[in-house]
């Protein structure tokens, strides 16, 4: 979603959105745009939905006081002492003027609204205290439903799509963006100490505090333990969002408005990224929480950012502090790889055809409170492999699917699921058989078992 004033909704005009998946966006608001509309914006991997939105000015309803009629106030008064109140003079055939009514010596009774309208709650007028329509003010704003009105709105038709990878922004600003971000953590923006823009030596001056405040905090979060990613989280977070607010507080130097706006925004939802990571559940406890923050949109367009700045003006260094994106690996075990394995002894036979992706395959004692995998073995995507040597037992077996194999951690750090077959697997031998089963991992047509998936955190292992 879009918001653009009213002035520019009826003259036309042409914003910048830029989204990690699909890059820079130019969308054109024609004249006449009203509030809800919708525009079509074509890209190279189809048509992106963005919704304008157009703030409506609340304008106070006219001071104007209606005459009651020759039998007194409202019905609605409530009823006055045996004596009455002070008649009110005659109005001349023009009426009065709207500040001079009621006369004075007519105030209404107590907890009786004003002429022309109820006001809000808790706010009627002091007894005899004559306060005009319109002097309470417009109604309060509606409560704003989400962290910016900068975000893009998702339709069905849109390919933007919200994750851990950033979300899309729109290269404007509101108002309500400086107050939103003084109110995270208790911490208040900065307000300009001068007026006009800065010199570019000021201007440098403080990209290099900003960046150097944010240095050591952001540093901690380099930890592969996500308990310790979330401790130092809360620290790094207010620092990047008190930073984001300084810098939104500063008129920079001509010719850097345009990309100071662009950084700053993203500087103030890097902060924003770093909780949603730290209090999210990880979908692969093997990842490291710290390279999704450095892979995400934000992380990126403030680097770009920060090098158009430095384009701009050698002078100008900021996002120091921002590691590059480190390189997705694609870290794998050979097939038939035992990850874990405590034994042999029986004659029975597990033998597994996996499908796409790479895959390791536990088999679990179906009883006891916390039972530990008999053996845990890495498949590759399309491979076959035959376990053997199992005792008799009834089992389970669980399944973990993903990329990229983090050998210390023994798990996958991308693209993880992780499922369990419904039914457990008995495993006997006599004299003259064993058991020997086969699993497919792909969904096939006329497949006799069902699976269910399994949260990463009561994963056996």
């Amino acid at each position: 979603m879009i918001e653009v004033p009213p002035a520019e909704a009826a003259t036309g005009a042409t914003k910048v959105v830029w989204t990690p998946e699909h890059g820079p966006l130019t969308v054109t608001i024609p004249p006449g745009t009203v509030d809800g509309a919708v525009v079509w914006v074509p890209t190279p991997a189809g048509t992106v939905a963005v919704t304008i939105r157009v703030p409506t000015a609340l304008t106070p309803p006219p001071v104007t006081a209606p005459p009651f009629p020759a039998s007194g106030p409202p019905t609605a008064t409530p009823p006055f002492p045996a004596s009455g109140p002070p008649a009110a003079p005659p109005l001349p055939a023009s009426g009065p003027p709207a500040a001079a009514y009621p006369p004075p010596g007519y105030p209404p009774a107590d907890g009786y609204p004003a002429p022309g309208g109820n006001p809000p709650p808790g706010a009627y007028a002091p007894s005899g205290a004559y306060v005009p329509p319109g002097a309470y003010g417009p109604p309060p704003a509606k409560p704003r439903t989400g962290r910016r009105n900068l975000i893009i709105g998702l339709s069905l038709a849109a390919l933007l799509v919200v994750g851990c990878c950033g979300v899309g922004l729109a290269f404007s600003q509101s108002d309500d963006d400086t107050s939103e971000a003084g109110k995270r953590s208790g911490i208040g923006a900065a307000t300009p100490t001068g007026t006009g823009p800065m010199s570019p030596q000021q201007y440098a001056q403080l990209l290099a505090a900003s960046d150097n405040a944010i240095r050591v905090p952001f540093a901690k979060l380099n930890t592969g333990d996500p308990a310790a990613f979330a401790r130092a989280a809360q620290a790094a977070a207010p620092v990047i969002h008190a930073e984001a607010g300084k810098l939104r507080a500063t008129e920079p130097p001509a010719g850097a408005q345009s990309v100071h706006a662009q950084l700053t925004h993203q500087l103030d939802s890097l902060g924003d990224m770093v909780e949603d990571t730290a209090g999210a559940k990880q979908e692969c406890p093997a990842a490291s929480p710290f390279a999704t923050v450095l892979r995400s949109g934000w992380a990126g367009g403030l680097r770009e950012n920060a090098r158009k700045l430095a384009a701009a003006d050698t002078t100008y260094k900021f996002g120091t502090f921002l590691p590059a994106a480190p390189k997705e690996q694609k870290r794998r075990l050979k097939n038939g790889t035992f990850v874990k394995q405590s034994g042999a002894g029986g004659l029975g036979h597990l033998k597994i055809k996996n499908g796409a992706s790479d895959t390791t395959i536990s088999l679990v004692p179906s009883k006891g409170t916390k039972p530990k995998p008999v053996f845990t073995v890495y498949v590759r995507g399309g491979g076959t492999y035959t376990a053997k040597g199992i005792q008799d037992g009834t089992y389970r077996i669980y399944t973990a699917s993903g990329e990229d194999w983090n050998a210390d951690k023994k798990g996958f750090t991308r693209d993880c699921a992780y499922s369990k077959f419904d039914d457990t697997f008995k495993f006997t031998t006599t004299a003259s058989s064993t058991s020997i089963w086969t699993i497919t991992l792909t969904p096939v047509v006329g497949g006799n078992a069902s699976t269910s998936d399994v949260d990463p955190s009561t994963f056996p292992n």
